[in-house]
């Protein structure tokens, strides 16, 4: 009796242990993905913000003899600038929104686990 509940211990210790590694593994690579995907925005941000001031530029200083028209270039500049950072957000929120759940794998395997000891009774 004692032999075997010490080896349902020890067992359950394996088991336990099994899915922590899984768990840190799992967080290990959340975290560089993060890291990764903070890292590339900020290089798109500073690019794109370059292309935009310099494109802006452009196109407000072609307009420049004519103040309607240089009112209305910076105006839709603006507009275009606005329902892009408005799509770019949704886009964003559809990403991390759809995203499954984290740790995934470490849940499946909890879950199997529980419907092999349930399954022993």
């Amino acid at each position: 009796m004692i032999s075997a509940l010490r080896d349902l211990a020890l067992t359950s210790i394996q088991v336990v242990e099994k899915r922590l590694r899984l768990l840190a593994a799992e967080l290990q690579e959340e975290k560089w993905r993060a890291v990764e995907a903070v890292l590339w925005l900020a290089v798109a941000l500073g690019l794109g913000i370059l292309a935009l001031l310099v494109a802006s530029l452009a196109v407000v200083l072609s307009v420049w003899p004519d103040p309607q028209a240089r009112i209305l270039a910076l105006v839709a500049l603006a507009l275009l600038y606005g329902l892009g950072a408005l799509g770019a957000f949704l886009r964003l929120r559809k990403r991390v929104l759809g995203e499954g759940m984290p740790f995934a794998d470490t849940v499946a395997e909890f879950e199997r686990d529980r419907e092999w000891l349930s399954s022993r009774r």
